[in-house]
């Protein structure tokens, strides 16, 4: 199979003269990006930072904290970012040695929980407020920060119909007193329920804090649906381009440029299709031909493979160990499913990387080969940003496996960007992908539609805190009306319209209310399938849908895991209200084929066009240990699905679904269990209200919804 061929140009940062008030280390300057963004956040309240992946957006969030007593919270979409981003944050305090010597603490929920059984405190209400008394800069993930600011974490009590017991601001006042800088990395991973969050706790800090809280968004494509709701609620905000103030060029005429990316050999496989079966089967024809002849021919060489499957990289990673272990070059994995000792390590150790997303995302490589599936135009241009960021090769070479239909539009059809054995910039480059890719639905009716639900349950929290804060409930409800395009009261009603119609309806409001989702499909697994992974390091949660197609699996009793996962000394905690207990002991070849199931008439659920919580769903799958225990707990659940009449590829064509979105095929009693193409399709937990917000103008006028 041939290849397309470009090469992209190195890139270089304008460096400009110290400001003045900022004491750098010996021989350090700033890029212009860095001088401007300490600039701008004197003057805004928000400032999104657009520079190019390896140009230092860390050093600018940072200089602040490092130069001055200003105490940072920053959040994080990945551990592994964040794991990655503790280590930078200690080197910048090792090279600037700052005078009030800040203490720096990384949380995410499973080191939360080992902090509060340690130090022996009585809620993670109490472990937050411990460890943020202590962190000057902390490093956490969004997660958690939404959380705190949607008056989790409290002890509370229902008396009647008052809700009795800490007050609202028990926490999020504290941990917001605490902190001045809040800082939002590589924030554009996530989708418009997520902007929505984030603004509704931006707009909760603004109204109840003291003046001057300054929040820094770092990301190469700044959400244009953030900027309009800061717009419309008030908030100043400030973009620092790089691009637009021509501060990169790919050709120095001087002395005043950094170089923060070398010079890449980009290829572009011919004939791939879209499937994920494609890419795996070009990584095996092609791991001794391409990939250990590089490492034979460029000697130190580093490289990683970053795919969209776990399973995939699971299979992949034996594979290439026959191959390469023998000669001496280390391969590591680094998956959702990899235990935090390997995580933790394989960066640093790997010759040969296997990942997903986990590293994706911000991760800082010392790497100059990359083979790498590009899901859509932001993805691809994430991941190919991991190359060339450090010099020391003699070369950096890189596949995108992308299919064909992509690969035509770039390099074959009328008026294509691209010609093979071409020398590009990585701004027109860049522009390129985003034009060509297909599009990804962006949800932009969904703050409106479901996020505004949470901006009315914080309205009422901040309502019984009247005497505490006199204006804010009113300024709040303002702003949000004002950047949500809505009326609160009407919120209301319709948050008491779904409550009365069941009770169980009140899991569709705590999905509405959620950070990224509900876990309704988890599974705790025992994963047997590594054995030189520490014993306390198997007990892990993945979802259903993907054990399903990928793994092969045997039924444990939730007695004997938890008694198994206690004698390794686990926190059994987070694995309390998993859907059921599976232990994993190896990959399919091929994806399993299987569908949701149910037994009944799903034709008139699937007309009423709501989301809604539905009980008695099955699973059909025509192999497996297991199935059936399994169909029982999920039929036994009731879970929060929306259901559409169309088949799931007609969905995703039609409306740009995002490549891991939440919709499976799913059959009644009436339609096949055996058909290829099941009819309908069922989208679950958040994804189930994303979708309603796509589908809604194809429901009846006269249908009403509890969210209009």
């Amino acid at each position: 199979m041939s290849n397309y061929c470009i090469t992209l140009k190195p890139v270089y940062s304008q460096t400009v003269p110290t400001p003045e008030g900022v004491k750098l280390p010996e021989d350090w300057s700033l890029s212009w990006h860095q001088a401007a963004t300490i600039e701008a956040l004197h003057n805004y309240d928000v400032v999104f930072n657009t520079a190019m992946t390896g140009d230092g957006k860390s050093l600018a969030a940072y200089l602040h904290v490092m130069t001055s007593r200003i105490s940072t919270l920053a959040m994080y979409p990945t551990n592994e970012l964040a794991r990655d981003q503790e280590k930078q944050v200690h080197n910048y305090k090792d090279k600037f040695q700052p005078k009030h010597d800040p203490q720096i603490y990384r949380l995410n929920a499973a080191i939360l929980e080992d902090f509060i059984s340690t130090n022996k405190l009585p809620t993670k209400q109490s472990g937050l407020i411990n460890l943020s008394n202590q962190a000057e800069i902390l490093l956490t993930n969004p997660d958690i920060f939404h959380y705190i600011h949607d008056f989790r974490y409290l002890r509370r009590y229902k008396k009647g119909d008052k809700l009795k017991g800490e007050n609202a601001d028990k926490l999020f006042r504290k941990i917001d007193d605490n902190y001045n800088l809040f800082i939002f990395d590589e924030f554009h991973v996530f989708s418009s329920p997520q902007v929505a969050s984030i603004l509704n706790a931006i707009l909760l800090i603004k109204h109840t804090t003291t003046p001057g809280k300054k929040f820094l968004f770092l990301s190469a494509t700044p959400s244009e649906l953030l900027q309009e709701f800061l717009t419309r609620s008030g908030i100043s905000y400030k973009i620092i381009n790089p691009v637009s103030q021509n501060a990169y060029c790919f050709s120095p005429t001087n002395d005043n440029w950094r170089q923060i990316s070398q010079s890449i050999t980009l290829n572009f496989p011919k004939g791939l299709e879209p499937s994920m079966r494609s890419s795996y089967d070009w990584l095996q024809e092609n791991a001794k031909s391409v990939i250990l002849k590089f490492f034979q021919d460029y000697p130190h060489s580093k490289g990683a493979i970053i795919l969209n499957s776990i399973a995939a990289v699971k299979k992949l990673k034996s594979y290439f160990e026959e191959i390469f272990e023998p000669l001496g070059f280390k391969v590591r994995e680094n998956t959702g499913l990899t235990g935090e000792t390997e995580k933790a390590e394989s960066v640093a150790e790997a010759d040969l990387l296997l990942g997903t997303s986990t590293i994706d995302v911000g991760v800082d490589f010392r790497i100059n080969f990359l083979v790498f599936e590009g899901a859509d135009a932001g993805n691809f241009i994430q991941r190919f940003g991991r190359i060339g960021r450090h010099p020391g090769f003699p070369i950096y070479q890189a596949y995108a496996l992308v299919p064909q239909f992509i690969v035509e539009r770039l390099f074959e059809v009328e008026s294509h960007p691209l010609r093979d054995g071409e020398n590009y910039d990585r701004v027109t480059f860049t522009e390129a992908i985003r034009l060509h890719y297909p599009f990804v639905n962006e949800f932009r009716q969904y703050p409106k539609r479901w996020g505004a639900i949470q901006s009315a349950c914080m309205h009422q929290e901040l309502k019984r805190l009247s005497s505490q804060y006199p204006e804010t409930a009113t300024d709040f409800k303002e702003d949000v009306e004002n950047a949500f395009d809505v009326n609160i009261w009407h919120k209301y009603k319709q948050i008491n319209q779904c409550l009365e119609t069941s009770k169980k309806n009140k899991k569709i409001i705590e999905e509405a209310r959620s950070f990224r989702g509900s876990s309704q499909l988890n599974c705790a697994i025992y994963d047997s399938t590594n054995p030189n992974e520490p014993e306390y390091e198997r007990f892990k949660i993945y979802n259903l849908p993907g054990i399903l197609s990928n793994f092969i699996f045997e039924w444990m009793n939730k007695a004997e895991f938890m008694r198994q996962a206690e004698t390794s000394e686990v926190n059994t905690t987070r694995f309390q209200e998993t859907l059921c207990r599976l232990q994993l002991t190896g990959y399919r070849d091929v994806r399993e084929d299987w569908r949701f199931y149910y037994p009944e008439n799903i034709s008139e659920i699937a007309a009423l066009g709501k989301v809604q919580v539905l009980q008695g769903l099955e699973i059909y799958q025509p192999h497996g240990s297991g199935i059936n225990k399994i169909s029982d707990a999920v039929s036994n659940r009731g879970l929060v699905c929306f259901i559409s009449d169309r088949d799931r590829t007609y969905l995703r064509a039609k409306l740009g679904l995002p490549i891991h979105f939440q919709a499976y095929p799913l059959t009644d009693k009436y339609s096949s269990s055996d058909r290829r193409l099941p009819p309908y399709t069922i989208a679950f937990g958040k994804s189930a209200l994303l979708l309603e917000t796509l589908l809604w103008y194809w429901k009846p006028r006269e249908d009403e919804g509890w969210i209009c």
